[in-house]
């Protein structure tokens, strides 16, 4: 990353109007100091081609989750248990990564939105004893679209992090979003006041800050969801705050695509970019034996 495009993520971090979205490359394997690979969570097209195989899934791209889930649900006879259980069984626990490590430590960074199923930066927030706001999206909840929690600047006092499942966790297996039609119900919820997102996040939280994309595929169905879902109106009447998003072997036409809605594309592994973190905001990350100063 350029040191230039670096500084201004830096400023939107140092000024309390970062807010990080964490996708399933978040959560994925890394390299060790010694160039191992540590084993982490599969991202989305490893699982569908993992539940594709198990369900005899034959209706188009086998990487695509949300298609496959759903074909798989039907295989079953709509038997949802039977679905949670298998991503459940292939989505087991494991440690947090350098990433959630860093985001837990750096209380300047208040906010955080999670596509992801699993609790990893849950767990390094409570291991640095940072006081946590957890909201978890569900859809069999009537008034999930409400939010109880910090809302106004001074509520963040002693570094609380508010942190938005939006797509639910495994720990509340019917809140889960993962098929085509848990998506299709989403966004066309995702205005309800009392089954969509909470406007607050939605009207005031997003329009007010700069969002960081981590571990995202700007081709995966969840970074498209964001988009068009929460971000698109904003972007495209070209008012709004710079986004960024961290990505690998990003194309040309994606980066000139992104840039023109107002996102920043930066080719930049999430390993590098933690322990560039964890230097300049002298933070550890225990499992890359970095120690604060």
């Amino acid at each position: 990353m350029e040191d230039q495009l670096f500084q201004l993520i830096r400023t939107t971090i140092d000024d309390g109007t970062c807010l990080a979205f964490l996708g399933a490359g978040a959560s994925a394997s890394y390299q060790d100091p010694d160039g191992n690979e540590v084993p982490g969570l599969p991202v989305g097209s490893q699982l569908a081609k993992t539940i594709a195989e198990r369900c005899g899934y034959c209706n188009g791209s086998p990487t695509d989750l949300a298609r496959v889930t759903e074909y798989f649900l039907y295989t079953k006879s709509g038997n949802r248990n039977q679905l949670v259980q298998e991503l459940q069984e292939h989505l087991p626990p494991c440690d947090p990564r350098p990433i959630h490590t860093v985001l837990a430590q750096l209380q300047q960074i208040r906010i955080a939105i999670s596509s992801n199923y699993d609790d990893l930066l849950e767990q390094e927030v409570r291991r640095y004893q940072r006081p946590l706001t957890r909201h978890v999206h569900n859809p069999k909840n009537s008034r999930t679209g409400h939010f109880e929690g910090p809302i106004e600047e001074h509520e963040f006092a002693g570094g609380r992090l508010v942190l938005h499942k939006m797509h639910g966790t495994l720990e509340e297996p019917d809140s889960v979003v993962v098929t085509q039609s848990d998506y299709i119900r989403y966004l066309t919820q995702l205005t309800d006041p009392d089954r969509g997102i909470p406007d607050y996040f939605r009207k005031t939280w997003l329009p007010r800050r700069h969002l960081l994309f981590l571990g995202y595929s700007l081709n995966d169905w969840n970074f498209q969801v964001i988009w068009e879902g929460l971000l698109s109106k904003q972007a495209g009447s070209r008012v709004g705050n710079k986004s960024y998003a961290l990505v690998k072997d990003a194309s040309a036409f994606d980066q000139d695509y992104w840039s023109s809605r107002n996102v920043t594309v930066i080719e930049e592994d999430l390993t590098d970019f933690a322990v560039r973190l964890a230097d300049v905001y002298d933070l550890e990350i225990p499992s890359l034996g970095i120690a604060r100063r």
